[in-house]
């Protein structure tokens, strides 16, 4: 289950349709986002790939898959909960509409479920559903995870078993919903799911926190269970304890079982996950001396009980052994049942342990010697917590619009808001536009309405994001973005984004190379990566030629695969769009144009894409 060698999880490859299926809707939970996580999604969703490399840059690989995220694609997160990238990017522009922010009752309860539905659809085979039910948040964590995925076909009759699952969904559209939601909700009524290899099919959705579902770990009972958490409190240990006739295994992290008390453990067989798997992919990048030093600790939330008759009971997903994760939040988690060797108590122990409980990824934990006084970071964790939950609950913003700036080139945006009475003793709050380098945060005074411009904005970089942070003093404790309706945000933006990444006639056949390669990552065959195409001399003029590589791409796109063309064809009228023939000329050679105008009559007119 947590081999370390054969079974790494590839977000992007469960997300990747069945073959022969296209992407129709897709629903995501997420307690935290990764913007730059976001962006690598849409290229598996719509190319059945997974994109390599860095994702900070504004790779024009993204655009096409970006710009048809809005119709099909909705994240539902924690609000408050974005990340701040540590670069700008004019795509995340692209990605406002498909994020929904959804805010708890009260500071201690977090809406923490991590799990996607989505929808694939076939011109001739049944309409599938898949269900992919993780541990990790949507972002670039390297932790160890467990994550497990139902495919399904759409019958005629309703399923049962679907009841709690579709009653997660409708929760979610109650925020904010999109086109299509009743047919998406409706079919999903009716799918019949396929457990994992292992499990049998009696399977069961939990979705804790939503139209009073329980979180059944509360009440489960098993002669032993395994534990597997990264974050632990005593109340819950305790309730895990006495749900267990005989032994309870707990699989942590050392910097949090230390935080339990030491009664706590006394009958718990109690485990840390080695600090040569944390540290290992920092050790092997250092020694390289390439790339960013990410730690590989434990993210997975995994419940297994063994019954009778080598009956085992897995439960899995978002729930950590926490007392708000059993009693407050909001979680999904999935139970699978099963009595197969695979599917053993002592076969996952075995997994994690190593054959005699050598040379696994945990090892024994040892309490220390003295326990661990945290009290002072734990006053300040409440302390932001409740500062960040008033912030979030009591911001009132009368006005947020943009509006041309004095050079009618540019724009400023506006904002009036009332951050709320509540004192923030110690702490300060600033604000600040998302995506714009050179403009500086303005500071909130609680009880005290703020006028605020941020001036000389360039369109493409205008958006829906502002960005808050937290500071104590000197130093800066927290950060994190929230998306705000803003008004005046021109409609030509989109189109300002597309051109100022497609900003020159090398950008554009590389865009033009991307869209027509089998290979997302790879140029087309007979284009050398290291050039424009062919399509300029040693001059830097244009010497369009149909004899280059991507005319001939193009000849097998009309024939394999013409909605390639009706992309090419609409980013053409993006790139055109309001500007006159010797501006688009330095992007777009009027040759090409020329050669477009008679090429695309051979495209059928029904060719369009599906979204």
């Amino acid at each position: 289950m947590l081999d370390i060698k054969k079974h790494r999880l590839d977000y992007g490859a469960m997300l990747i349709p069945p073959p022969g299926y296209r992407l129709a809707k897709a629903v995501a939970a997420t307690y935290t986002l990764d913007l730059n996580t976001l962006l690598s999604i849409p290229v598996a969703l719509f190319f059945s790939q997974t994109l390599e490399g860095n994702f900070d840059a504004e790779r024009v690989q993204l655009l096409e898959a970006i710009q048809r995220c809005p119709d099909v694609l909705r994240i539902y997160h924690q609000r408050g909960k974005i990340h701040v990238p540590r670069k700008h990017n004019r795509l995340y522009g692209l990605l406002e509409p498909c994020v929904v922010g959804i805010l708890p009752d009260d500071a201690y309860t977090a809406f923490h479920p991590k799990v996607w539905v989505l929808r694939y659809e076939h011109d001739h085979e049944p309409t599938m559903y898949r269900v992919i039910v993780l541990s990790r948040n949507l972002t670039y964590d390297r932790s160890w995870d467990i994550a497990a995925h139902l495919d399904g076909e759409v019958t005629e009759e309703r399923q049962s078993k679907n009841a709690p699952l579709v009653s997660f969904v409708k929760h979610l559209i109650s925020y904010e919903g999109f086109d299509g939601d009743r047919k998406f909700v409706a079919d999903l009524r009716k799918v019949q799911f396929k457990t994992p290899n292992g499990f049998n099919q009696n399977f069961f959705f939990h979705p804790v926190g939503v139209n009073g579902y329980e979180n059944p770990i509360t009440t489960q009972t098993g002669s032993r269970a395994l534990c597997i958490s990264p974050f632990v409190h005593d109340e819950a240990i305790h309730t895990l304890w006495e749900n267990v006739s005989d032994e309870l295994l707990l699989f942590g992290c050392r910097e949090e079982l230390r935080r339990l008390k030491p009664e706590t453990l006394e009958d718990v067989r109690a485990f840390c996950i080695s600090d040569l798997i944390v540290d290992g992919e920092s050790v092997e990048q250092g020694e390289d001396g390439e790339g960013e030093q990410l730690e590989q600790n434990l993210h997975a939330k995994l419940y297994v009980y063994q019954g009778e008759s080598s009956r085992n009971q897995w439960f899995l997903g978002s729930a950590n052994a926490t007392k708000a994760a059993l009693e407050r939040n909001i979680e999904f988690i999935l139970e699978l049942r099963g009595t197969g060797a695979a599917v053993q108590l002592d076969q996952l122990k075995d997994e994690l342990l190593g054959k005699d409980e050598q040379g696994g990824i945990f090892q024994q934990y040892e309490p220390p010697d003295e326990p661990v006084d945290d009290t002072e970071i734990k006053k300040l964790e409440e302390k932001l917590r409740l500062l960040e939950f008033d912030l979030l609950k009591h911001l009132e913003i009368n006005t947020a619009e943009v509006r041309p700036s004095e050079n009618e080139a540019n724009y400023d945006l506006h904002l009036v808001l009332d951050p709320g009475s509540r004192k923030w003793p110690g702490l300060s709050v600033r604000l600040s536009p998302f995506n714009s380098d050179g403009i500086g945060p303005e500071e909130l005074s609680p009880g005290r309405i703020s006028k605020l411009v941020f001036g000389n904005i360039n369109e493409s970089n205008l958006s829906r994001f502002l960005r808050f942070e937290i500071w104590q003093g000197s130093e800066r404790l927290r950060a994190f973005l929230m998306k705000v309706e803003i008004d005046g945000i021109p409609e030509s933006r989109v189109s300002r984004i597309l051109k100022s990444i497609i900003n020159s006639r090398d950008r554009f056949f590389e865009y033009l190379r991307f869209l027509l390669a089998d290979d997302l990552n790879k140029d087309p065959v007979g284009a050398d990566p290291g050039d424009d195409g062919g399509n300029t001399n040693s001059d830097g003029e244009s010497v369009w030629d149909t004899s280059i590589p991507i005319f001939e791409q193009l000849l097998l796109a009309a024939s394999r695969s013409p909605q390639r063309l009706q992309a090419i064809d609409e980013v053409l009228q993006q790139l055109r769009k309001e500007e006159g023939e010797e501006s688009d000329s330095n992007v777009i050679p009027h040759e090409f144009l020329e050669f477009w105008a008679a090429f695309k009559q051979i495209v059928p007119q029904s060719s369009r894409r599906k979204r």
